[in-house]
């Protein structure tokens, strides 16, 4: 906290200047009467969002601000149609990436400034100068870099101004609640961004970020070992905008970021033990009580979590004089993560060894070409290509509880010797290891046409032809355990595989301010491994999933923009849907293809002006989403099945998937009061609403969560001058809400069902002030 409050007084010093600029408009907005009208890039070009054919839930710069929305796990509580699950992954329609190896492609992808990141390592970190956030419902296999079969979210951050000197600064203090300990937490988040102009066709923008956040889970575990339980995250983003010529633009971003810290992350307690749990009496040694409402924890393995990123991206753009546009994008992007968690969340050696170091590299490439689109025939074709490796190294391991005198003896020899009467020494009572390099190479050739045979109606059409080509190098099993958890040994295998995904439908502008739309087609995810190998001679190999997606909407405006509201239906198919589950007898989870899964509802905005400096937003989605016929699904401890005896597996049928609610609303009015003055005062408040959802696929019966409804509010002024000063509360009446619930697994390979969960930053009561300056 010292740093972090010697951060933000020198942020003060430094802003306490001059004013440079004024303030110019969010540029994902322009005024038109009532409402702000929404520009989008859902289809890699700048459109209104009310002419555009796909569903899309748009969160401009002020609506990020206005609800203290931090990062993208934060987007969905104002995007119903998001959810997020373990490890921070994401859901759309009810269909998110139930793999969590990093040899797996995500589901739902994720584009920031038009580069897609090939995993979501790379997605992590504050926004900061952030114009807006689309959330891309549906599959994304066209425009958008490598496939994703559920949807993607895009994010666009503010390009260099030209002819402008300017800074913005945003500062952030909160009081956390931390139920069941002796101190609530604090956290302080600190952005600073200044353009800056380079002659009179060029502008350098620089961003940068601090932040430090405590959890609101409480550390009861052994100080003696290495334990990072605050996170502490800062970067840096440099962008450099040159209009070489009138028609040539050189757009160049260059960034580095750290993050340090489990908060937020792994931030996991015990909800309930199963009637003779083995974690049942160093849980009591440690003083924690299980419940929906534990939030404590202890640990004598250590807890961290090292995260370094960057990269650099060039674009170059050319117009022709006919408005036909050329561009060429490069990116470079890396990662590498180090991290140590105590995997029994006790002061005992049940299995405090939990360890994983990984190096990531991607490379991509993207040539477009893109018809001007005020023309006829409007639209674009391009090239992309991209290769990534990554190279991840992992081990398992404890003792299982035993006591430390039994340990070096026979049978055991853990750490064992000739005077105990041991040939050999063990490592561990039980665990394992392995380590592997993957390589992935995708190809693309894509188009899409749009064909305007009148006025008012329009036709649309285009595909993607994508070549991927993976190989896996894995070696398993290298230490020594008394009980080894998998099997050692080396595997090696290669695959390739040509997929064509595609989109065809129309529009009809039934009046200028009413268009109707509707779409068919295929979405692509591409192959993967499995990073654990479950006998000596496994397929690692995870084929690729396809979706195919019905969707019709309608998108309006009332009462000269008072009133706008969208609405959309959905059918979507999923074939080979890649899903992971835990096998017990390895403590691994192995990824397999379910057979299908069919996702299908209905979304719908509302956004309105009713009075002067009244505005409300609302969302919602009507869901179901169910899995098809999977007869490999796991069972969990005591389910009633007949095959769960025979075989520890069932076919999940009818089962909905996890973190599919069947209704989800987001609600938000900001109220400003009018004044004649320079100074503005504003009010706002938010609602989220959730329906029961259970994170298992085998809907375990305490994997399960009620209904949840996070109440957010702020209040505050703003100023003429480009100061914004709030105070607010997020999740105000504390609803305990888990971001993930899943089984124990040393417990469930003896058939007791014991469960542990996951809280993040949201998760309790957060209330406190921010504070923009903006010269």
């Amino acid at each position: 906290m010292r740093r972090a409050a010697l951060f933000m007084g020198a942020s003060l010093i430094v802003t306490a200047s001059p004013a440079w600029a004024q303030t110019k408009g969010d540029a994902s907005t322009q005024e038109v009467g009532g409402l702000a009208e929404i520009v989008v890039s859902a289809q890699r070009r700048t459109e209104r969002l009310q002419d555009v054919p796909v569903s899309v839930t748009a969160l401009s710069a002020e609506t990020l601000k206005s609800r203290n929305v931090n990062d993208l796990t934060q987007v969905a509580l104002a995007a119903p149609s998001l959810q997020v699950g373990n490890d921070n992954t994401f859901a759309v329609r009810g269909v998110g990436t139930q793999a969590f190896a990093t040899t797996i492609d995500s589901s739902v992808a994720t584009s920031l400034d038009e580069v897609n990141l090939g995993r979501p390592f790379l997605a992590q970190g504050l926004f900061n100068d952030v114009e807006r956030v689309e959330v891309l419902n549906g599959p994304q296999g066209l425009l958008f870099g490598k496939n994703a079969s559920a949807g993607l979210l895009n994010v666009v951050s503010t390009r260099p101004k030209l002819g402008l000197l300017e800074s913005e600064t945003n500062l952030e203090l909160a009081n956390r609640e931390t139920p069941g300990g002796d101190a609530d937490s604090w956290s302080a988040i600190a952005r600073q961004t200044i353009n800056v102009p380079v002659g009179q066709n060029g502008a350098l923008r620089i961003n940068g970020t601090y932040s430090y956040e405590e959890p609101g889970t409480t550390f009861v575990g052994l100080r003696n070992v290495r334990n990072d339980l605050n996170r502490e995250q800062y970067g840096v983003r440099a962008k450099y905008l040159q209009e070489i010529t009138p028609s040539l633009e050189l757009y160049v971003i260059g960034e580095y970021a750290e993050a340090h810290g489990v908060a937020g992350i792994y931030d996991r307690t015990y909800r309930s033990l199963g009637a003779g749990s083995v974690n049942t009496d160093p849980l009591a040694a440690s003083g924690i009580v299980p419940g929906d409402d534990n939030f404590t924890f202890a640990g004598d393995g250590g807890f961290w979590r090292d995260l370094k990123l960057g990269g650099a991206q060039a674009s170059l753009a050319w117009t022709s004089p006919g408005g036909i546009v050329v561009s060429n994008i490069a990116a470079w992007k890396f990662y590498d993560f180090d991290a140590q968690l105590d995997t029994d969340f006790t002061n005992s050696n049940g299995a405090s060894r939990n360890w994983s170091n990984a190096d990531y590299d991607q490379f991509s490439n993207e040539l477009r070409i893109a018809l001007p689109s005020e023309s006829r025939l409007s639209g674009q074709a391009g090239l992309y290509y991209f290769h990534s490796t990554i190279d991840q190294q992992g081990q398992i391991a404890g003792n299982n509880y035993l006591p430390d005198f039994l340990l070096p003896n026979v049978p055991f020899c853990v750490g064992g010797s000739a005077a105990t009467g041991c040939a050999a020494s063990n490592d561990f009572f039980l665990g394992r290891d392995n380590r592997y390099r993957m390589k992935t190479d995708s190809y693309a050739a894509f188009g899409q046409l749009t064909y305007s045979v009148t006025d008012a109606l329009k036709v649309f059409a285009g595909g993607r032809v994508t070549r991927d080509e993976i190989s896996i190098d894995l070696v398993q099993i290298e230490d020594a355990y008394f009980v080894p958890l998998g099997v050692p040994g080396a595997f090696a295998q290669d695959y390739g595989h040509t997929n064509f995904s595609w989109r065809a439908g129309g529009q009809f502008e039934i009046t200028p301010d009413a268009m109707f739309y509707a779409s068919y087609g295929r979405g692509y995810k591409g192959p993967g491994f499995n990073d654990t190998a479950a006998t000596p001679d496994a397929d690692l190999l995870v084929r690729g999933e396809t979706s195919d997606t019905a969707e019709i909407g309608f998108k309006t405006s009332w009462f000269q923009r008072k009133l706008v509201f969208n609405v959309s239906a959905f059918h979507t198919k999923f074939k080979n849907y890649q899903v992971q589950s835990l096998d017990t007898a390895l403590q691994a989870f192995v990824v397999q293809n379910a057979a299908s899964v069919t996702s299908k509802g209905i979304e719908a905005t509302i956004n309105a002006a009713p009075l002067p400096g009244l505005t409300i937003n609302a969302a919602a989605t009507l869901l179901s989403s169910k899995f098809g016929d999977f007869a490999g699904a796991e069972c969990y401890p005591g389910q009633a099945d007949a095959s769960c005896s025979l075989t520890g597996s069932f076919n999940a049928k009818g089962y909905r998937t996890p973190t599919a609610p069947k209704f989800t609303s987001s609600l938000q009015g900001i109220y400003e009061i009018q004044t004649s003055g320079s100074v503005h005062p504003f009010i706002e408040a938010n609602w989220y609403h959730r329906s029961a959802i259970n994170y298992l696929i085998n809907r375990a019966p305490g994997a399960g969560v009620p209904t949840l409804d996070a109440i957010g509010a702020s209040a505050g002024v703003r100023l003429d001058n480009g100061m914004r000063i709030s105070v607010f509360c997020k999740n105000c009446t504390s609803d305990y809400n888990p971001n993930f619930i899943g089984l124990d697994a040393g417990d469930s390979v003896a058939g007791i069902a014991t469960y542990q969960q996951q809280f993040g930053f949201d998760s309790v009561r957060t209330i406190g002030a921010s504070l923009q300056f903006r010269f």
